[in-house]
């Protein structure tokens, strides 16, 4: 199912149009669109992953060094 990047509402792909459209705010989405969006963010929380582990890692090394 996709949603909406605006309002969060479920689209709904219109055949004339050949396009998604939001049934809440009415925004139109093509396929590659939603590709873009989706791999944009894949890659935003692949990189706030690794900010986490960096983080975990430096406050262990931290938390060791002090005993």
């Amino acid at each position: 199912m996709r949603f909406c990047r605006e309002c969060g509402a479920k689209l709904f792909y219109d055949r004339t149009l050949k396009e998604y459209v939001c049934k809440s705010c009415g925004l139109t989405y093509t396929f590659q669109d939603l590709v873009i969006g989706s791999d944009r963010i894949l890659t935003e929380d692949k990189y706030k992953k690794d900010e986490r582990k960096k983080i975990r890692k430096e406050y262990l090394e931290w938390w060791l060094s002090k005993k």
